[in-house]
């Protein structure tokens, strides 16, 4: 039963890993509870001259059946890692973390010859007439209250939310909305009126005619199923009693009007019914959100070309825009090489039919524009601290991948490392690639969606929208809902590990082609012996963590490892299948219009009113 021993990864790995400074601050008696404490002891017992040795040995024994130990055995039982001759764990374990801290230049210069693209053809059709050939996507993630007798809930809501409050979590997101948020801590709130200011300067410019309005879809997510009814409800009051819109015109989309959509669509279809909908992981409602457009041409608005998603604690600045770019949010998008093509650097064909800005955070907002939202590591965070920045850090290669690719000022660029909350894509490039996000990719969604449209020597890509950056404005008023779902997502990060790995290796070009594509950063996350490190991962920040992080972790983690190994190759079988139906239903049109434009013109947020 026990892993210890001096051939192990773990033992190797504590080698590199624990320095003599660390060994009196890593003490049993100083873990905070017994989740970190228990993961302390797996290290420990790598340590024979650490006076908690023996006790940590017993400890691990006598916690045999805990789900921590469970899937720490079965990630790192019979790993095989060569150690021999390497001077910093990231050599192994993220290599490109290695390379951008040491010259960080050279990754720089190397991804803009990258991403440079070279005789680029402009789109037959570009966006012309936002007001008519736009739509506008956003996803709103909505949680039980924090406190249940908080008086910001709606009154009409406060029995259900109740009820609700003690049910279990089902899904994950980064900062879910409360139903007992604050007006000032509402994000969907915000969201939609910064939105909704945003155009009023496009309609003072010219650039919206006279009553003109843009659609905006919303889908609305929920981490408790259940709670469906409550959160589209509670949304609509939002959208109905607080805000006065302009020119915006909301319809919101949740799990159940999502399966009558499907169900109309594709009647009868297991596989399509499975990924078509917004509860779940981040992808599935990405997917959504993207292929609503296709679905938005037959029922709504047939001259629908574009689509634009956005999050809602990202705003669209038009002062600095102005300012710093000479355009306007609107004018940024209609850029005509979108949904164009060109050639790659490898003189592959490049299928320019998304888009992608990028984000400056709002504490940084005033110092510019152009003001990388992910700052490099320092020394404290990545040698000084005890924690998996030492052995993984793909904070080093976002940041230079930040720097060098978003914000790129030039344009003729493309983008592989993306930000979820500021990509578009056409109605062409929809029904030519058929892309989507596997529904079980929970972090990522974004970097996932291109994996599925990429061929040996053609493949859909993100123009590079130069100078459309939002600003990132979540830590403004979304601190207690960041605060509360801060171990969930850390977790996510590391099933992210696991998935990618997995998911790449499941493709049609090898491994290695795919790690290079997504080269530097996103790569980080496709590794050979991704569950050796994401065990790694889960136990060296569990050690000081411990709490949610430990408890509801492990079961998440051990869920996500046989998944990976066990159920994904046919998932993903079963998920190309359903959404090549639900596109090719799309594309003969074997529905009831009728029927199907009933559903979505009942979506709107003013019709349920």
């Amino acid at each position: 039963m026990r892993l210890s021993s001096k051939s192990s990864v773990l033992n190797k790995v504590s080698k590199h890993l624990i320095r003599p400074e660390d060994k009196e601050s890593l003490s049993l008696a100083s873990a905070p509870d017994s989740q970190s404490r228990l993961c302390l002891a797996w290290l420990l017992r790598e340590i024979p001259e650490h006076p908690d040795h023996e006790d940590a040995c017993l400890l691990v024994e006598r916690n045999a059946p805990t789900p921590t130990n469970k899937f720490l055995r079965a990630a790192l039982t019979g790993a095989k890692m060569d150690f021999e001759g390497i001077s910093n764990l990231w050599s192994i374990f993220c290599p490109t973390a290695e390379a951008a801290s040491k010259d960080p230049k050279a990754m720089a210069a190397n991804l803009k010859e990258r991403r440079r693209l070279f005789a680029i053809r402009p789109s037959v059709c570009g966006l012309k007439d936002p007001a008519n050939e736009l739509l506008l996507t956003t996803n709103a993630l909505v949680s039980p209250p924090l406190d249940p007798d908080s008086p910001f809930i709606p009154d009409d809501l406060q029995h259900e939310a109740r009820r609700i409050s003690d049910m279990p979590q089902s899904f994950w997101y980064d900062h879910p909305v409360p139903l007992d948020a604050s007006p000032e801590e509402n994000e969907i709130l915000y969201g939609i009126k910064q939105l909704d200011e945003a155009l009023k300067l496009e309609y003072d410019m010219g650039h919206l005619h006279s009553g003109a309005k843009i659609d905006l879809a919303i889908s609305v997510s929920v981490t408790h199923e259940g709670m469906e009814q409550i959160a589209a409800d509670y949304v609509r009051n939002l959208v109905c009693t607080r805000l006065k819109l302009r020119h915006l015109r909301v319809f919101l989309f949740d799990e159940v009007r999502c399966q009558k959509i499907i169900k109309t669509l594709c009647p009868g279809d297991d596989a399509a019914s499975t990924v078509f909908g917004v509860n779940g992981a981040y992808g599935r409602h990405y997917s959504f959100l993207k292929t609503l457009l296709l679905i938005w041409q037959q029922t709504v608005n047939p001259n629908a070309l574009y689509t634009f998603k956005f999050d809602l604690d990202q705003v669209f600045d038009q002062t600095a825009l102005l300012s710093y770019t000479g355009q306007t949010a609107l004018q940024h998008l209609m850029n005509p090489a979108w949904g164009g093509s060109a050639r790659d650097h490898a003189g592959r064909e490049v299928d320019l039919g998304m888009l992608a800005g990028g984000l400056v955070n709002g504490r940084d907002a005033n110092a510019g524009l152009f003001v990388p939202d992910v700052q490099r590591p320092n020394s404290l965070q990545t040698k000084t601290v005890f924690s998996s920045n030492r052995l993984f850090c793909p904070q080093w290669p976002q940041a230079v991948s930040t720097e060098a690719e978003i914000m790129q000022t030039e344009g003729g660029f493309q983008r592989i490392h993306v930000t979820g909350g500021t990509t578009g894509i056409t109605a062409q490039a929809l029904q030519r690639w058929r892309p989507f996000t596997p529904s079980f990719i929970n972090r990522a969604e974004d970097q996932a969606y291109t994996l599925s449209a990429i061929e040996d020597n053609v493949y859909l890509t993100h123009l590079h929208a130069n100078g459309l950056i939002m600003r990132h404005d979540k830590l403004a008023f979304a601190g207690k809902s960041i605060a509360h779902a801060a171990p969930g997502k850390a977790i996510g990060n590391i099933e992210r590990l696991m998935l990618f790995s997995r998911y790449a290796a499941l493709q049609k070009l090898c491994f290695e082609e795919i790690q290079y594509h997504f080269w530097p950063f996103t790569s980080c996350f496709m590794h050979s012996e991704a569950k050796t490190l994401a065990a790694l991962i889960f136990l060296i920040d569990g050690s000081s963590a411990g709490g949610r992080f430990v408890h509801e972790g492990a079961p998440r983690l051990m869920k996500c490892l046989e998944f990976c190994e066990i159920d994904m190759e046919a998932r993903l079988q079963c998920e190309r299948r359903g959404w090549d139906n639900i596109y090719e239903a799309l594309s003969a049109k074997r529905y009831s219009k009728t029927s199907l434009t009933s559903i979505i013109v009942g979506a709107a947020a003013d019709h349920l009113a």
